[in-house]
């Protein structure tokens, strides 16, 4: 196997690779009951500390993966940075719409309704790991929001452009695409058990959107979307003085 290579993994794209689907869970693993222990202390800072670390770790992986594929000569659109066009495309941006809209629906809903505020609050005060996790300040909710385009960025260039080219060089896309979308659901273990099968419907979709319109682009937009306007819906039903 070549060291780097232009038309096919190599040895290099293998040891990123195992450091994704090893390295990643096993470092989430031994650091997760530590990082739940300090977001559940609430001490001044520790959850921008946690949103920081999230960033740093995301770009620390896809800044190499670019460089690697930068310097093996590759073309971009192999790794989703070409928009394309075609029926299946006009499917991909159309479900993307689609799956926005929903979000904005929630959001709508939730900033209109007492009923519904109260109800997403009592959830995340049964959910206390994710309440734990999600912004209690509005200096924490901003920095939350700035995090969102970063790592939307970042993690569709890990986990939906590099793992799947990866998988695919063995996998049909299908299963490649199944197999990315498995490694990212259970990298999110610190969220909770309980929260694992939105986190795997709602990366499904995004990587259905990836497969459909052969772009990381729109699954990138849509990522930070999803992240920004969850978040803000967090938010407004933790204003408990907001008025229907």
């Amino acid at each position: 196997m070549p060291f780097l290579s232009a038309d096919g993994i190599s040895l290099v794209d293998i040891v990123m690779l195992a450091i994704i689907v090893f390295g990643l869970p096993l470092e989430a693993l031994l650091t997760l009951k530590k990082g739940r222990a300090e977001l559940a202390s609430g001490k001044p800072g520790v959850r921008v500390k946690h949103y920081t670390q999230t960033i740093l770790l995301l770009w620390g992986i896809s800044i190499p993966i670019l460089v690697i594929w930068a310097a093996a000569g590759r073309d971009g659109g192999a790794l989703g940075f070409d928009l394309q066009t075609g029926m299946m495309a006009t499917i991909g941006w159309g479900l993307t719409a689609l799956i926005a809209a929903f979000f904005v629906s929630q959001y709508a809903m939730v900033s209109r309704s007492n009923s519904a505020r109260r109800q997403l609050r009592d959830g995340m005060a049964e959910n206390k790991i994710m309440s734990n996790f999600m912004p209690h300040t509005e200096a924490e909710y901003r920095v939350f929001n700035l995090m969102g385009s970063p790592a939307g960025i970042a993690e569709e260039v890990v986990f939906r452009g590099f793992l799947i080219w990866a998988f695919s060089t063995v996998f049909p896309l299908w299963a490649a695409a199944g197999l990315a979308l498995a490694v990212f659901t259970a990298l999110h273990m610190y969220q909770g058990l309980s929260q694992l099968p939105m986190v795997f419907i709602i990366r499904a979709l995004v990587t259905l959107v990836y497969v459909l319109t052969g772009s990381l682009w729109p699954a990138i937009a849509l990522h930070i979307f999803i992240d920004v306007i969850n978040n803000s819906t967090v938010w407004r039903a933790r204003d408990a003085t907001a008025s229907a």
